[in-house]
C-alpha cells in the first residue's frame, strides 16, 4: 500500500475509534456480491489487502445467505462453463470458504420499504444489517461496488465503506453524515457537560449564564459613567467631546464685488 493511502486509512480508522467506539477490532467486514465478483475478476488477494488497510488489526469476513443465493443464480444464468459463470462460482465459493454466513432469518428489517424499494434481496439484507441498530451498532464495515447501496449507506452515520478501484482496495473517508453527527454530538456534550446534566440542572445553568451576562453589561455601563465623570472633573469636558477652536471668518473674496476704478 502506498504511503498516501496508508495515511488516509489510519486517519479514517482513528476517526471511527474516537467517535464510534463500537467500531473496534476485531473488525467485521460485510462483503456483497458485486465486491466479491470484482475481487475475483481483478485477482485481488482480499485477506492480504484488508490486513494492510486495517493496519494489521484482526478482522473477519461476513456474507449474507441472500448474497450467496444471488451469486448462485447468476452463475446458472451465465451457463455452465463460461468465463462469467466461473467468476460467479468462485465468488460464491470464497463466501462459503472464508466468510461467516448470516442467515436471512436473523436479519431484522428496520428501514422503510421506500428506502430499499430498488434494492435486490442481497442489498436489502446488507442495508438492514448496517442500519438495524442506531449508528451501525452491529459494527459492520461494508465492502460493495453497488453505487445505489453505497449512496444509501453514506446517508447513515458511522457506516465505513470499502470499495475496489480496479485492483486497489480503498477505505472511504467518513461520510458527511458521520461528520455532521459527530459535530452535533460534540456540541451537545459542551452544552450539557458531557450529557451528565439533568434538565433541572441545565435550567439552573442557563439562569446563571443570563445573570452573568447582565452583570457584565452593568459593569460596562458603570465603567463608562465613571469615565465620563472623571473627564468632566479633570478637563471640564465629556469623553468623546472634541471642541474646535473658532476662527474669525471674513467675507469670501470670490463672492465680493470688485471695486470700480475711480475716474
Amino acid at each position: 500500500m502506498r504511503h498516501g493511502r496508508a495515511k488516509a486509512s489510519r486517519r479514517t480508522l482513528q476517526f471511527y475509534r474516537i467517535n464510534a467506539p463500537h467500531l473496534k477490532s476485531p473488525y467485521k467486514i460485510l462483503l456483497d456480491g458485486t465486491f466479491l465478483v470484482a475481487s475475483i475478476r481483478n485477482k485481488v488477494p482480499l485477506s492480504d489487502r484488508f490486513a494492510k488497510t486495517l493496519q494489521g488489526e484482526p478482522f473477519s469476513f461476513y456474507v449474507t445467505r441472500s448474497t450467496l443465493s444471488e451469486l448462485e443464480l447468476l452463475s446458472k444464468r451465465k451457463g455452465g462453463n463460461s468465463d462469467d459463470a466461473n467468476v460467479f462460482t468462485q465468488a460464491r465459493q470464497f463466501g462459503l470458504d472464508e466468510c461467516e454466513i448470516i442467515e436471512s432469518d436473523n436479519i431484522v428489517p428496520k428501514a422503510s420499504e421506500k428506502k430499499t424499494k430498488n434494492f435486490s434481496d442481497a442489498s436489502r439484507d446488507i442495508f438492514h444489517l448496517a442500519t438495524s441498530e442506531r449508528n451501525n451498532r452491529h459494527a459492520y464495515f461494508v465492502a460493495t461496488q453497488d453505487d445505489t447501496l453505497a449512496d444509501s449507506l453514506r446517508e447513515m452515520p458511522y457506516v465505513p465503506l470499502f470499495r475496489l478501484g480496479r485492483a486497489v482496495l480503498l477505505l472511504e473517508s467518513p461520510s458527511s453524515a458521520s461528520r455532521r453527527y459527530t459535530n452535533h454530538t460534540e456540541q451537545s456534550k459542551l452544552k450539557s457537560a458531557g450529557g451528565l446534566m439533568t434538565p433541572e440542572e441545565r435550567d439552573i445553568v442557563n439562569v446563571v449564564r443570563k445573570k452573568e451576562k447582565q452583570k457584565m453589561k452593568d459593569q460596562r455601563e458603570e465603567e463608562q459613567k465613571n469615565l465620563i465623570k472623571r473627564s468632566r472633573e479633570e478637563y471640564g469636558v465629556e469623553v468623546g467631546y472634541n471642541p474646535r477652536k473658532k476662527k474669525a471668518k471674513g467675507p469670501n473674496p470670490l463672492s465680493c464685488k470688485k471695486k470700480k476704478a475711480s475716474k
